[in-house]
């Protein structure tokens, strides 16, 4: 059925007059041909999502291609922005409260979803984003009121500024609707190209958009126009932020800039297909409740074709069907968008061009040990895993006379639960006596390690399933003789909480401070202490991430090298709901008040950062390493389960002052933690500090630094009951000859990678 408009204006609220471009008007279609289906699609149902193999090959007919992620974030180009010329002054807020509209409420809605508060974003303060503010207040220890107050909004990170210079900035030219042609987007500009020919009433040059995007959005509007769907209006490039914010970006970030800005996005017929917000009739879903607009269901499937996403479904999810729940609904009917990558342009552009579906390239091809040490390249497909048993050798680079690496172990998609093993790459038989991080199917797992690597720098990665691996370099350990003036050594520091973002407000990088978590996605998080001195070169830091809104990972270096965005390296990784910790060794840099490290992770989530040590120049008299020979110190499923709040003692290398070592833990009966330290140090009863977290169904492991007794001992402490596995890496003492050398942690190996010679 075609809505109608009485109909609409009962059950629809009006955000915007229009939500696309600045309208071209455009003639009248010069050709007239036989037209499909002209019946408006007003109850669309969502088809189900492109499998990779799909979006790989270019043909994505039939299925939704609906990337995540900022364009930045899927490899387009990085865009400039109106960023102010001076500084932010306060303004005095003024509350926002249930029945309230517009942008100042898109913002607050947002904000609420970055804290981890479940709501809807669609400009309009109803009855669920009252429940949704008085969540996150009595949360945060304030009154419950459901009206956004000045200390909400503080709490938020929402309050409002003017501008202390003039706004747009020197180059940026507002037109109402866009800054296009502004003397600050000359090089954007420059960057994308549009259709070189007139078809039907679209014009040379009006479809403009990004080199590998541009065909798709030219070639959906080429055959809807040839089957006879008729354009009044169209636009697609035009730098602005989105509908749903404020389209100038005055007072707000690179992030809210809509896909028109990249040209990946086409509004069309703008006044017949209006963006609103759609509610619920009678107690209905507002998914039944039908949508103004002149687009049929053929022209949503030739859209789909070409890998671009119809409006119609909605934001925020939108409705997958008009049976779908919801409350409200903000459609945008004129939009199509590509939400993919600049690869899966090219590849359905091909496809179209060609009918040929793109062959799926091997995947990766990497160097493999046998037990006898013979070292040979074995290729795998798309489809495929390095297999059980293989030896992979992994080569970190190190520089001469290092002995061993300072590594982490991240394990992605494995087949079944298993281990792996870091080793020499000489001849071995047997099982193995020890692990270096432990795989869980449907997890990804991260675990430091510092393992020995041959005079080519190299190591072995042995692994007991299919699975893929992936390494990132922190340092490395070398004589020091070797190493020099750049040799540092470990001191070691009672263990101590710097941040909780649960109770605590945190510094982002730049100094603005005093915000609480969770800490949004994207936000480089700084953490500054005194126990660190300034000269330190990396400090030993246990990094827990806790209640993350969705799977991701966390990268943590010094704030001078850790650059904001996707990070080509990690510390940890995470799934949505868990807590998850690993050990690091972080660069550090010198601030005002001791030494500082920075964090960046690519979801919403709260972090607890506990330090144990620093490394510094040995000239600061602390200890160095001694690399051990792999060994199992205690293994607990021999017998009974520790049960909650046991004090299991482990028997460690006499003489030495600490020991590094990795404790895994399996066949928890409730989520829980374990502590290691001294046992002349570790008191019965919760602990303060921990160093390694339990999880039902999942084994974990961790490494930690643990101060021996006299006699070489150590003990550890289960919150609650689980089995506890410990193997020897090394050991720290102030005679110990190795030093540590720091390096910008590097990505050195991923068998996900696409590296075909």
């Amino acid at each position: 059925m075609r809505a109608g408009g009485s109909f609409l204006v009962a059950c629809a609220t009006v955000l915007g007059a229009v939500a696309g471009v600045a309208p071209t008007s455009l003639g009248t279609v010069e050709t007239a041909l036989a037209a499909d289906d002209t019946t408006a699609w007003v109850l669309p149902t969502m088809p189900a999502k492109c499998s990779d193999a799909q979006k790989t090959s270019g043909n994505v007919a039939g299925c939704l291609l609906d990337g995540s992620g900022a364009p930045e974030a899927r490899g387009w180009p990085s865009p400039p922005f109106p960023t102010p010329e001076a500084g932010p002054v306060p303004t005095e807020w003024v509350p926002l409260q249930r029945g309230d509209a517009g942008s100042r409420v898109t913002v607050l809605q947002q904000a609420l979803v970055d804290h981890g508060v479940t709501t809807f974003v669609d400009g309009s303060f109803g009855p669920a984003t009252e429940t949704s503010v008085k969540t996150f207040q009595s949360t945060n220890g304030l009154e419950p009121t459901g009206i956004v107050d000045q200390a909400t909004a503080e709490m938020l990170g929402i309050l409002e500024t003017a501008i202390g210079g003039p706004f747009p900035p020197t180059g940026w030219n507002w037109l109402g609707w866009g800054y296009n042609k502004s003397p600050a987007l000359a090089d954007w500009e420059t960057l994308l190209v549009g259709n070189t020919s007139k078809f039907g009433p679209v014009a040379v040059n009006q479809v403009r958009s990004m080199p590998e995007a541009q065909p798709l959005f030219e070639g959906f509007l080429r055959e809807i126009v040839a089957r006879g769907y008729k354009i009044n209006d169209l636009g697609t490039y035009v730098f602005r932020c989105t509908s749903n914010s404020r389209k100038s970006c005055e007072g707000l970030t690179k992030s809210s800039l809509s896909n028109h800005s990249w040209g990946l996005a086409v509004d069309m017929n703008t006044t017949a297909n209006p963006e609103l917000t759609y509610r619920g009739v009678d107690g209905a879903t507002a998914c039944a409740t039908p949508m103004k607009s002149d687009i049929p269901q053929w022209v949503v499937q030739v859209a789909e074709t070409w890998g671009l996403y119809w409006g119609g479904y909605g934001w925020g999810g939108g409705c997958a069907s008009p049976q779908a729940e919801k409350t409200s609904v903000l459609r945008d009917t004129m939009h199509f968008e590509f939400r993919g990558t600049p690869a899966q342009a090219k590849a359905i552009a091909a496809f179209r061009a060609s009918g040929v579906p793109a062959v799926p390239p091997t995947r990766t091809c990497l160097p493999v040990a046998d037990d006898a040490g013979a070292v040979t390249t074995r290729c795998l497909t798309d489809a495929e895993q390095p297999r059980a048993g293989w030896r992979t050798v992994v080569q970190t680079t190190a520089p001469a006379g290092a002995t061993a690496a300072v590594v982490n172990i991240t394990l992605v998609g494995a087949a079944g639960a298993g281990f792996v093993t870091a080793e020499a790459c000489s001849a071995i038989s047997g099982p193995r006596a020890s692990s270096n991080g432990n795989a869980t199917p449907n997890i990804v797992s991260a675990n430091l390690s510092v393992v020995p690597v041959d005079a080519q720098g190299r190591f072995c990665l042995f692994q007991s399933q299919p699975m893929d691996t992936v390494v990132d370099v922190q340092g490395f350990f070398v004589p020091s003789a070797a190493a020099g003036t750049a040799g540092a050594v470990l001191h070691v520091v009672p263990p101590q909480r710097l941040l909780d973002t649960r109770t605590d407000t945190f510094c982002a990088a730049g100094g603005s401070c005093g915000r609480q978590g969770p800490v949004a996605a994207g936000t480089e998080l700084a953490v500054t202490t005194p126990l660190v001195p300034a000269n330190a070169v990396a400090m030993l830091t246990n990094l827990t991430v806790t209640a993350p809104a969705s799977a991701g990972y966390l990268t943590a270096d010094s704030c001078v090298s850790l650059t904001p965005g996707p990070q080509t390296r990690s510390n940890t990784n995470f799934t949505a709901g868990a807590t998850v910790a690993n050990l690091a060794v972080v660069p550090s840099s010198s601030a005002s008040g001791g030494s500082q490290i920075c964090t960046w992770s690519s979801a919403t989530a709260q972090k607890i950062v506990d330090v144990q040590g620093y490394f510094a120049p040995a000239s600061t008299g602390g200890w160095g390493f001694q690399s051990q020979t792999a060994a199992r110190l205690l293994d607990t499923r021999t017998g009974d389960r520790p049960g909650a709040g046991a004090m299991l003692r482990v028997q460690g290398p006499a003489g030495a002052s600490a020991a590094l070592v990795n404790l895994t833990l399996t066949d928890a009966r409730a989520p829980g933690y374990v502590t290691a330290d001294r046992c002349s140090a570790l008191v019965p009863g919760p602990q303060t500090k921990s160093n390694g977290n339990t999880t039902v169904g999942r084994i974990t492991a961790n490494v930690a630094v643990v101060p021996l007794d006299a006699d070489g001992s150590f003990c550890v402490y289960t919150s609650n009951p689980t089995h506890v596995v410990v193997d020897l890496q090394g050991t720290f003492a102030p005679g110990a000859d190795l030093r540590f050398v720091p390096v910008t942690p590097v990505r050195a190996h991923d068998s996900r990678t696409l590296n075909t010679p």
